[in-house]
């Protein structure tokens, strides 16, 4: 009752003055109940919608490289499995049919194996008569390159009696696996 006695004796000007600082209290206390919470709220979801797109792309960086990881696996397995699937002796045939010396290959002799820590070594001995020198390095370059773990351990070079370019040779190729 009071109040409605104070705001009838007041004059016009007071009125609108109270009316006035009414309205900006109630606006303060809108900015402060919903409008400065809502733009608190607003920043910390913007700092993790940042923080979650930075754990995307890393994410992505690591699907990446994990695609990449995987591919070389299944390459290496299927180079594996490859290797597994074919013998020495016949890879060594193979590859000399395809560089020309097949006819030229006395004998092709398996020398043994050995296992050591895991490691399974088995050593083939070829000889082969009258070949070029080029045909030679050809062949011996496609076997150490074109097949993993094989490796030539021993080279004996002599000359052929009967033409001075061409040479016999004994080779022993070793082919180094896991077991």
């Amino acid at each position: 009752m009071e109040i409605k006695g104070i705001l009838r004796n007041a004059s016009y000007r007071e009125k609108a003055l109270m009316i006035g600082a009414l309205a900006l209290l109630v606006i303060f206390l809108i900015y402060q109940v919903l409008y400065v919470p809502m733009m608190r709220r607003r920043d910390a979801l913007g700092s993790q919608r940042i923080e979650l797109e930075s754990s995307i792309g890393s994410g992505e960086r690591l699907a990446e490289r994990y695609l990449s990881v995987k591919n070389s696996y299944e390459r290496f397995r299927a180079r594996l499995e490859r290797k597994k699937s074919l013998s020495v002796l016949t890879y060594l045939e193979n590859e000399a049919q395809r560089a020309g010396v097949r006819e030229r290959i006395e004998y092709i002799r398996p020398r043994g194996s050995e296992t050591r820590n895991g490691i399974v070594t088995s050593t083939v001995e070829m000889k082969i008569d009258a070949i070029g020198v080029r045909d030679l390095l050809l062949f011996l370059t496609n076997v150490e390159t074109q097949r993993d773990g094989l490796l030539v351990s021993y080279l004996r070079v002599k000359p052929f009696y009967q033409e001075r370019e061409k040479v016999d040779v004994i080779v022993r190729v070793t082919d180094v696996t896991l077991e």
